[in-house]
């Protein structure tokens, strides 16, 4: 059985509070931040650090549409949902062929 290490106040107060959006402009905005909220709640008590929505949308720019990111997102939550990982799902099929 391992011991954790306890959680420090940041820690715990940045885990209650929702990510700030900035403003949104477009729909495709809207869309990253959808994924950027999904990865960075896996990434919780982990060594990665959250992404930020402009990491996210460089890896996503070879999707152009916003049909094909939302069908993406959806394929990602539909992994998730069948004991998989979003995280996974997103950095296996977002590779840039």
């Amino acid at each position: 059985m391992e011991i954790k290490e306890p959680k420090t106040i940041s820690q715990l107060i940045q885990e209650r509070q929702p990510v700030k959006v900035k403003t949104i402009t477009n729909e495709r905005q809207d869309i990253i931040r959808q994924f950027v909220e999904e990865i960075n709640k896996e990434r919780i008590g982990t060594k990665y650090k959250p992404l930020t929505g402009r990491a996210v949308a460089i890896k996503l720019g070879m999707i152009k549409t916003n049909q094909g990111l939302y069908e993406f997102l959806s394929i990602c939550r539909d992994y998730k949902n069948r004991n998989g990982s979003f995280g996974k799902r997103f950095f296996g099929g977002a590779k840039i062929k």
